[in-house]
């Protein structure tokens, strides 16, 4: 009688196979993506305030400004030790208590796609699996050929597609996510928010590169 039953809801319901189903989900990702890039790419400009939660679970908040091409600034205000700064082509770590400047290619970290000229998800960037729960979407965006530098996973409002957050993965596994607070876009941002003060001490003659 059971297998009777089966055959009777067999023929009324068409059972998706396992193929038609991963091609619903290629499609739907597809989609997904594609209104990711519409989004982003109609950010020029960006500031919100942020929450920061580093891998130690420590937890940091601060303001950040977004200038697409390639501009960024993480302030965590005129008391904190360090600062993170891009002006365009180098993303800059200042550390004041120890003096030291460090700096890679904004291109090359996995910031680089929040302010490329234009954000496009082509061949050349990999997005292993698009994640969807609870009304958000977390993307996972990896350059095969940067993944020294390791990988961002962006995170948006599912309905309007708003960037909500993400997470910076290094290349040891370690997760760091920042939140966005409050965030306002396309407005005008001082230049002098894309540059830093140098703690090096100064030196006679030209500076070593």
């Amino acid at each position: 009688m059971a297998s009777f039953l089966w055959i009777l809801l067999s023929a009324a319901v068409e059972i998706p196979t396992p193929d038609a189903l991963v091609l619903e989900k290629k499609a739907k990702d597809t989609e997904t993506l594609a209104r990711i890039e519409k989004s982003l790419n109609a950010i020029q400009s960006m500031k919100a305030d942020f929450v920061q939660r580093a891998p130690d679970g420590s937890v940091a908040e601060g303001v950040i400004y977004l200038e697409r091409p390639g501009k960024l600034r993480f302030d965590f205000g005129k008391d904190a030790p360090f600062l993170l700064v891009s002006n365009g082509s180098l993303l800059t770590f200042v550390d004041y208590e120890v003096k030291q400047v460090s700096r890679w290619p904004i291109k090359k970290t996995p910031l680089g796609i929040l302010v490329d000229e234009e954000i496009t998800f082509d061949a050349k960037i990999e997005v292993p699996d698009i994640i969807r729960f609870a009304g958000l979407v977390k993307v996972p965006v990896i350059d095969p050929k940067r993944q020294e530098y390791g990988y961002i996973i962006l995170i948006f409002e599912e309905s309007t597609m708003e960037l909500r957050a993400w997470e910076s993965v290094d290349a040891q596994g370690y997760s760091t996510r920042v939140a966005l607070v409050n965030p306002e876009y396309n407005i005008d941002i001082d230049r002098k928010q894309f540059t830093f003060r140098d703690p090096r001490p100064k030196r006679r003659g030209p500076r070593r590169r």
